[in-house]
């Protein structure tokens, strides 16, 4: 009877996630993000606004492999744009009474056709995740710096506001010594959360930037 020892088990495990990741088969990443609960309070503005997120936005999708003695070998797919796209169209129809997804940039025709009283465009400024492992207390870090750009623009395409949005998402998981990381090495650390985090965030602070801006809409 052969019996292999708990070394000789992970080289065995890491050489099989590497054959793995060489295969371009990598873990998608479930990212689910919620709406902020404080936007549940919120009076929507009685506003027809038209939203355009920008094709790169919503089609983004990331790629990150991380190697380390205790998670071994993972190669990961965070397909981060569309929850992003859905959560700001969410967000959207909260804070105005009447939202028209737009398919391209907004035009004067555009906004009298669809008697638009304002229109908000987003695209993609950055994405940046870390994933960090500290192997002396076993516990896994996800980092993600997202950054938006965001343009608000009343019924004439006049601005009102157009800025970058900046977030740190983060979270942290913790192993179970229990298994002594089995479901790490296999799975490997949830950094989902912390994409989710700067998700909720970001969105938050655009619902934020358009509840402060209603009044030039309302005025006009």
């Amino acid at each position: 009877m052969v019996v292999i020892n708990r070394k000789t088990s992970l080289i065995i495990l890491l050489f099989l996630c590497a054959m793995g990741c060489t295969n371009g088969r990598g873990m998608k990443v479930t990212i689910m993000p919620a709406l902020d609960k404080r936007l549940k309070e919120v009076h929507s503005i009685p506003v027809h606004v038209g939203v355009f997120i920008e094709p790169s936005l919503r089609q983004l999708s990331q790629e990150e492999r991380q190697t380390d003695m205790i998670v071994g070998i993972h190669h990961y797919v965070f397909p981060i744009g569309e929850p992003l796209a859905k959560n700001i169209e969410e967000m959207t129809k909260t804070v105005f009474n009447k939202v028209t997804i737009l398919n391209g940039l907004p035009s004067h025709e555009i906004v009298e056709k669809d008697e638009l009283g304002g229109v908000l465009t987003v695209r993609l400024r950055e994405s940046k995740l870390e994933l960090i492992v500290e192997d002396s207390v076993w516990r896994a870090i996800g980092k993600h710096d997202l950054s938006i750009q965001a343009s608000f623009l009343d019924k004439n395409l006049n601005t009102i506001f157009d800025e970058e949005l900046t977030v740190e998402g983060k979270n942290l998981d913790v192993i179970d010594f229990e298994t002594e990381g089995g479901w790490w090495k296999t799975a490997g650390p949830k950094y989902g959360p912390a994409v989710e985090d700067a998700i909720e965030k970001i969105v938050f602070l655009l619902a934020q930037k358009l509840l402060v801006s209603r009044k030039p809409l309302i005025n006009k």
